[in-house]
């Protein structure tokens, strides 16, 4: 693990050096914008494909909802991203800081109601009732730095931010 941080911070490193863009006065300044596009179309049934970079992601809906069960569903995708990112931010934050972190570990857990999606009611939102998210550190530090460490976690993780502050959503029609 110490060998694939040492990497990644290296990677990191030159990363956010060498897109550095030059200001007025002619000193370089890092370029930190990260450009995300991911295309989404319908398979077969309720089989959902995501391509994002060289990846590819499926998602899909239980056999009660009319799925074939083969991956998860889009708000369990959510759930995932969410857990996956508060991983990921704490691990970034670990090798900044040169944190002696052996393992970070999250389980997010929530519930949806499904009666606005089927028409049913519309007094409950569609969206998730909010999240619990439990993170394990495996770590030496005491309970009071572990505790920093998470508050840390939580103002710098992306989907966190997301999902705390309203996001903007444009929606376009193309023919």
């Amino acid at each position: 693990m110490k060998i694939k941080s040492l990497i990644f911070s290296v990677f990191l490193m030159m990363f956010v050096i060498g897109t550095g863009i030059a200001n007025a006065n002619g000193e370089k300044k890092p370029n930190t914008i990260y450009k995300v596009k991911v295309e989404v179309k319908e398979l077969t049934n309720r089989i959902v494909e995501g391509k994002v970079r060289n990846h590819t992601i499926f998602v899909d809906q239980p056999t009660e909802f009319g799925g074939d069960n083969i991956a998860p569903t889009p708000p369990e995708t959510l759930a995932f991203a969410l857990g996956a990112c508060v991983v990921s931010a704490g691990r970034l934050i670990a090798i900044q800081k040169k944190l002696d972190v052996d393992s970070i570990q999250a389980i997010v857990e929530s519930e949806l109601d499904f009666a606005r999606a089927l028409g049913i009611s519309k007094k409950k939102r569609a969206g998730f009732s909010g999240f619990k998210i439990v993170v394990k550190i495996n770590s030496n530090m005491s309970i009071k730095q572990k505790q920093a460490f998470l508050k840390e976690i939580e103002t710098k993780c992306p989907m966190c931010d997301n999902l705390q502050n309203q996001t903007p959503i444009n929606y376009e029609l193309r023919e």
